[in-house]
Order: C-alpha cells, then structure tokens, then sequence
C-alpha cells in the first residue's frame, strides 16, 4: 500500500507531478465541457447538453439562494458551479485506474488529485481567503473587521480561531472521504494479483464499490459547495 509520489525539488520547492498532472487533466476536462456544452447555445430548442448545463447552473443556484437568500450574483453563481464541476471530475480520477510504476518502490502517477490532503487543504484555504474577500468587497473593510467582534468583543479570540477551524474541517472531511474509498479500491485491485480464484470473488465487490465511490464523489462535491455557500452566507450577515 506504500507507494512513492513523483517528486521534483525547483529553486528549494518540492513538487508532486502526479498532483501537477491531474489537477490540471481535471482542469482542462472542466473547461472542455463548459466550453462545448454552451458553445452553440439556443433559446428556443437547446439541445441536450444545453439543458445539462442550464439544469447545473439551477442547482447550484437552488443552493446559493437556500443559503443566502434570493440572489442574482452572478460572480458568485460562477464560483459555485466552477467548484462543483471541478471536484466531481477530480474525486472520480482514481476511481476507474490508478496508474504506478513497476519497480521495487512503485510510484504513484494517476489517482485522484483530492485523495491528497495537500489538494483538498489548499482548495479550502483559497474559499476561507474567498469568502473573506467576498465580505470586504460586498460590505466594506470596516464591516469586515467588526464582524470578529460579534456578537460580543470578548468573542474575537474564538472568532478567528473559527476560521482556522473551517478551512481545517473543510479540507480533511474531503480529503478523508475520496482518501478511504481509493484505498479500498487499492485493496480490492490487489487481488487480482493473488490468482483466479480470488480475483473473481473480488470482482463483484470492486464494481460496487466503484459505484459507491462515484456516489460518495457526487455527494463531497455537493458538500463542498453548499459549506462554501453558507460560509460566504455567514461572512455577508
């Protein structure tokens, strides 16, 4: 199960080329979609990957106004649905293959880019710095500074304890979930390689779990968002 990552060290940075490598593969999918999707779109008779993604825009603007409010902010609309996009496509890559050198000391280059705790805290990290910057823009400086010291300003302490408490809850629950289900997967995989018999005794198991871990990426993604909604719900109050 101890598998080596495809690290380089540039001007004393460590960097992780599997992380490099689908991280952008999921950015680029993201894109490809919504570029394609909406390219030719049709207002009387939108086909049907227009309808796809006119019904995403609804559902992730179902959430916004559940957690906010009715609103029209289109800046906000746009992150929502950047976000899910992203994190579906990024808590499915490891779930079909996982790709790994055949050595003494494997090396791991394909797996889900939020299997690793880097990824999911750095991506919780930028929403926490979003939805303060959300604050600022929409309300000023000054409500921005006042909201720590709310309700009460022997509060402040616990009120920015509770930042890094959120951006440490968002990122590792994400983490924890795509992390387990890809470790499964590896158990299972590993099967195959204990002769027939066991591998089809393991085949039935890894297929469902497959489609557990399918509806485990939907359910994060889904979670992920709507924690951010009601984050940036709460910095605007």
């Amino acid at each position: 199960m101890e598998h080596a990552k495809p690290q380089v060290e540039w001007m004393n940075l460590t960097f992780d080329l599997s992380i490099i490598l689908t991280t952008t593969v999921a950015a680029i999918i993201v894109f490809l979609i919504a570029y394609l999707f909406t390219r030719n779109p049709d207002t009387y008779i939108p086909n049907k990957w227009q309808n796809f993604m006119e019904w995403l825009l609804e559902f992730v603007e179902d959430i916004m106004n559940n957690s906010m409010g009715k609103t029209n902010n289109l800046f906000i609309l746009s992150t929502g649905v950047s976000l899910l996009m992203y994190l579906f496509i990024a808590n499915l890559m490891g779930v079909p293959f996982s790709i790994m050198t055949a050595e003494e000391n494997p090396v791991t280059w394909w797996k889900s880019p939020t299997a690793d705790a880097h990824v999911t805290m750095t991506l919780a990290i930028m929403i926490i710095v979003y939805t303060h910057f959300i604050d600022i823009h929409e309300n000023g400086f000054k409500h921005y500074f006042v909201s720590f010291f709310k309700p009460f300003k022997f509060l402040f302490p616990i009120n920015v304890i509770e930042q890094f408490a959120t951006t440490l809850t968002l990122g590792l629950r994400l983490f924890g979930n795509i992390y387990a289900g890809e470790v499964m997967l590896a158990l299972l995989a590993a099967a195959v390689t204990k002769g027939f018999v066991i591998a089809s005794l393991a085949a039935v198991p890894m297929i469902i779990w497959q489609a557990f871990c399918i509806f485990i990426g939907a359910i994060q993604a889904y979670i992920f968002v709507t924690l951010t909604m009601v984050y940036i719900a709460h910095r605007l109050t």
